[in-house]
């Protein structure tokens, strides 16, 4: 049985990462590939769409998607991480 070859096993698939960008004042805008289902697990198509804009405002009249109403009615939301460490203050 010298010439049996033994076969290592494959290397375990990597999916592409998924990037949500909070837009200032404005929708989550989400790429990559993603699976959005609602509460009772039925799903919308998302084929051929790399991203996909989800509303934040809850004013869109295409809720989860963002319709741009956030614009039209002025709505603001400025959305940053907070820091891990407390900054000390003066």
């Amino acid at each position: 049985m010298a010439d049996e070859v033994i076969a290592e096993p494959a290397a375990p698939a990597v999916s592409p990462a998924v990037k949500i960008t909070v837009r200032p004042n404005g929708p989550f805008r989400v790429e990559g590939p993603i699976e959005l289902v609602d509460v009772n697990g039925n799903g919308w198509d998302l084929t051929d769409k790399p991203a996909i804009s989800l509303c934040r405002c809850g004013l869109s009249s295409k809720r989860p998607f963002c319709d741009g109403t956030h614009g039209r009615e002025g709505w603001k939301c400025d959305a940053t991480p907070i820091p891990a460490d407390p900054i000390a203050q003066g």
